[in-house]
């Protein structure tokens, strides 16, 4: 999965990141660890790839950071900002 970086307009702050939607044109914020994912999905990444890359940058365990991820990549497909 990827992020449909053609229909995306994206800029961070800190660690906040104001997403638009170019084809739907709603917006969306994203913070804190989702500012990473939402960067690593800049390229093609499996669910356990970002797992695997989180669980590394931050002090989580494995279980806590797959349940976040699925919950946040849900949030990007429903949003229709994902391939």
């Amino acid at each position: 999965m990827r992020l449909r970086s053609a229909d995306i307009s994206a800029r961070t702050i800190g660690d906040e990141t104001i997403v638009l939607s170019l084809s739907t044109s709603r917006y969306f914020t994203v913070t804190g660890v989702g500012t990473r994912v939402f960067e690593l999905l800049a390229e093609e990444r499996s669910l356990d790839e970002l797992v695997g890359a989180i669980t590394e940058e931050y002090e989580i365990d494995e279980g806590t950071a797959r349940r976040d991820i699925e919950t946040f990549v849900d949030r990007l497909r429903d949003a229709q900002l994902l391939h």
